[in-house]
């Protein structure tokens, strides 16, 4: 059954709710364009120049007074203006806060000043790096906050300048943490009758988005840089585009079929896998001379009908005529104007855009007064509790998107179930590869290299482990009973596998009436590429941010291993919080389909709009950014060791240039104004390495942080492990795990005040819970239970298959 045939007409999972939207900044605004797209009443309460937002580039080329990131972030929102500095401006405030139920407040508003007029309120507070705490007066642009993230130091191409990404990410990713955050807050409300704070900094928002080195290094000291070769994957250049293709142990013979390569399938120098990753240059050399004439997509397709991962990297003007997409119906259009599609898709509640973005004061005079009912005294007691105490989730998952998707849901208190047969466990327990010291505590895999992974470790804390062999009858019996019990089952395999277990969606409904089935296939349920096999970096590749994101001379890069998995997990905790609020409302569950690379479009929504209007494709040009210069990586003291710089406007240039003891830069004609700076960039970013170079990255951005200049170290997971912001918001918990130790782990960046998340217990042993939900679960007969635990049907150790 299509979506668009299960939507109930007419209703939006979040229609009863008023936001006020007092942010000036890209992820307060895309936080509540979140709430707008899901039926709450938002108003986008501007000053009188109008938001500043509305003033940032890129602008429409069509209606170039207006701003495309404005555009993107305020659909469906209503517009006033309102002078906070006057007396009657702060009383029409406060009248409009005590019919709210949703506050997103710019950087001078406190909770205490909302909560004192109405108490019911959630006030989301997004900052760059929080009110308190050792970075909290530091300047945050993207470059910045991904330096500290440690994401940037395993990006590029080793020996040259690390690359920051594309676009403004850590910021639309805070925007989404932070309606989690909300909604969450909204569920817990129903129980407490009381608002609270959600705060979430973006610079820590990007550390939860880092791949999870940082682990590996509490376990075992390593610190990965870019002089690794950790994945299987590589890039060739079609006729037309590049394609990412990567090559597991497994599919080599399949490759060197697929592409009419079988006179080096036995070619020593690649047949095995430790001689082929020595000579990885050599047989990507190889791969390139073959296919340099084929059509990119022709050539993604026979891969991956030979089961092998590979995906384009697609342009940002190629997009609005993206077969797949179209064949999707994804791009639709508001007032007239093109729009990016949802993010993730809802069966009885679909996204209902209510119109463009509002022109300035366009609804003043028309806000209806709204009354909000008095708090309830008698749920009071409900404070302290974990927010989503008493819902339990199945979590049929692999790798990072799904679980962490489950983890959000059980940092928040959900009791999440991780679901994995013997004969197909979760990949990041790393049981199909021969174990590597560097992936386990003090390099040593042990007798249970399955349980000590710090891949697998880092994002299933707080759940509980089942194994259930679900190609044997017990086994789906038992899932289905789970089913039962159970409010939210979530699966990352590719689309079709819930129902080649009998378990679609209307089975599963049949099952649990009020179940939220969410699925997080990489292209969606339909389209010409929905049976494609993905990763993070070939998902990345399909969105249009990988070509932005590359040296002016140089291939496509991706950010990292994996940057798109968690994108994809906060997405879909979105969409699950949002279906349990609407069942919360009506008893009634639905089906969440969060196609990743869609999701993850919507972060460069602004660029990708303004490549659809004109046709062309930014021109790559490393870090270096038109609208500041200097806007670049910089060489310091040791090896592989960099600062970002960023002059944000003329004032950071002039103190840039005193701080470095180069005054005479500043009147210097080649540097005196941002065209001249940008034109001289090469001799300017000369003159900057030759004073970083041999200091402190730290030293370095303290320096200039101290003086007003945005700038950062590159940090690498030993600096995340040792810094004293991320201390300082207790990012890391320290918990024993029986086959690892006590060693301190990441957490997440979304803090409610009342009624908290967190991490309670480490991540589960393989089945260390099978003998808990059979009895405390399912309240089997411990006859039953001794059956079922001595049959086939589940086991304690993986499959050798597995």
């Amino acid at each position: 059954m299509l979506l668009k045939e299960m939507a109930e007409p007419g209703v939006s999972a979040v229609d009863d709710l008023r936001v006020l939207d007092l942010s000036d900044t890209l992820s307060g605004q895309y936080c509540a364009r979140l709430l707008a797209d899901h039926g709450a009443e938002v108003i986008l309460v501007e000053p009188p120049g109008g938001s500043a937002i509305r003033r940032m580039p890129p602008f429409s080329v069509t209606d170039p007074q207006l701003s495309l990131s404005f555009w993107h972030l305020n659909t469906g929102k209503k517009s006033i203006i309102l002078d906070r500095s006057t007396e009657a401006g702060w009383e029409e405030l406060k009248a409009l806060i005590a019919g709210a139920d949703v506050v997103i407040p710019p950087a001078d508003l406190t909770f205490d000043e909302v909560a004192d007029i109405d108490p019911r309120c959630i006030i989301a507070s997004i900052t760059p790096f929080g009110t308190d705490g050792p970075l909290a007066d530091w300047k945050g642009p993207e470059i910045v906050l991904q330096a500290l993230s440690g994401m940037m130091y395993n990006n590029g191409q080793i020996g040259r300048e690390p690359l920051y990404g594309v676009g403004d990410r850590a910021s639309y990713a805070a925007g989404l943490a932070a309606y989690i955050g909300v909604i969450t807050a909204l569920l817990a409300r129903r129980a407490t009758g009381l608002g609270q704070a959600v705060r979430v900094d973006s610079a820590e928002t990007a550390v939860s988005m880092c791949f999870p080195y940082v682990l590996r290094h509490i376990y075992n000291g390593s610190v990965h840089s870019r002089r690794d070769q950790t994945i299987p994957a590589g890039q060739v250049k079609c006729r037309d585009s590049w394609v990412c293709i990567w090559i597991y142990n497994h599919r080599w013979e399949a490759l060197c079929a697929a592409l009419d390569l079988r006179d080096i399938r036995h070619d020593p120098r690649f047949a095995d896998p430790g001689p082929r990753r020595q000579h990885w240059d050599v047989l990507y050399e190889i791969i390139q001379a073959k296919v340099a004439d084929m059509d990119a997509e022709d050539l993604v397709d026979r891969l991956q009908r030979a089961q092998i991962i590979a995906a384009k990297a697609y342009r940002p003007a190629e997009q609005l005529h993206n077969g797949h997409l179209n064949a999707r119906n994804y791009w639709e259009t508001a007032d007239g104007r093109l729009i990016l599609g949802p993010p993730f898709r809802m069966s009885a509640t679909p996204q209902k855009v209510q119109g463009g973005a509002p022109v300035l004061g366009e609804a003043r005079g028309r806000i209806a007064p709204r009354r909000i009912e008095p708090v309830e005294e008698r749920n009071l007691t409900a404070s302290g509790r974990p927010p989503l105490d008493g819902l339990r989730v199945i979590e049929i998952t692999t790798a990072w998107a799904g679980p962490m998707a489950g983890r959000v849901l059980a940092y928040f208190g959900a009791e999440s179930i991780h679901v994995e047969s013997p004969n197909r466990v979760n990949s990041w327990r790393l049981n199909k590869e021969r174990p590597n010291p560097i992936n386990f505590p003090s390099g040593e895999p042990g007798e249970r290299p399955f349980d000590r992974s710090f891949l697998f470790n880092s994002q299933n804390v707080n759940k509980l482990s089942c194994i259930l062999n679900l190609k044997t009858q017990e086994g789906r019996r038992t899932l289905e009973q789970l089913v039962a019990r159970a409010d939210v089952l979530i699966c990352n395999f590719r689309p079709g596998t819930l129902a080649k277990l009998g378990l679609n969606y209307e089975r599963l409904s049949a099952i649990k009436p009020d179940i939220i089935v969410a699925e997080l296939p990489a292209f969606g349920r339909d389209g010409p590429m929905s049976g494609y096999a993905a990763l993070g970096p070939t998902m990345e590749m399909a969105t249009g941010m990988s070509a932005m994101m590359r040296y002016p001379d140089g291939q496509p890069e991706n950010s990292g291993p994996s940057y798109l998995d968690p994108i994809g997990g906060f997405n879909a905790a979105a969409g699950i919080l949002t279906a349990l609020y609407w069942r919360e409302r009506t008893g009634r569950g639905q089906y969440v389909e969060v196609p990743q690379v869609e999701a993850a479009m919507q972060f460069i929504g602004a660029e990708l709009l303004l490549a659809a209007e004109t046709g062309k494709d930014p021109v790559p040009n490393g870090n270096r950014l038109a609208g500041m210069v200097p806007h670049d990586a910089f060489p310091a003291l040791g090896e592989d060791q960099w600062v970002v710089i960023a002059a944000q406007d003329e004032a950071q240039w002039q103190a840039l240039c005193e701080t470095i003891g180069m005054p005479q830069l500043a009147s210097d004609r080649r540097f005196a104004t941002l065209e001249a700076r940008r034109r001289n960039e090469d001799a300017l970013v000369e003159i900057l390495s030759d004073w970083t170079r041999g200091r402190d990255k730290h030293d370095i951005a303290r320096l200039l942080q101290g003086r007003g200049v945005a700038a950062a170290p590159v940090n690498d997971a030993g600096d995340l492990a040792r810094s004293d912001y991320l201390a300082h918001r207790r990012f890391f918990t320290e918990l024993e795990h029986p086959d690892t130790g006590l060693h301190s782990h990441p957490g997440l960046p979304i803090h409610l005040s009342r009624t908290p998340g967190g991490q309670r217990r480490p991540a589960p042993q393989f089945g260390g819970h099978n003998r808990f939900v059979l009895e405390r679960i399912l309240a089997l007969p411990p006859e039953e239970v001794a059956r079922i635990m001595a049959s086939d049907a589940m086991t304690t150790v993986p499959f050798p298959d597995g």
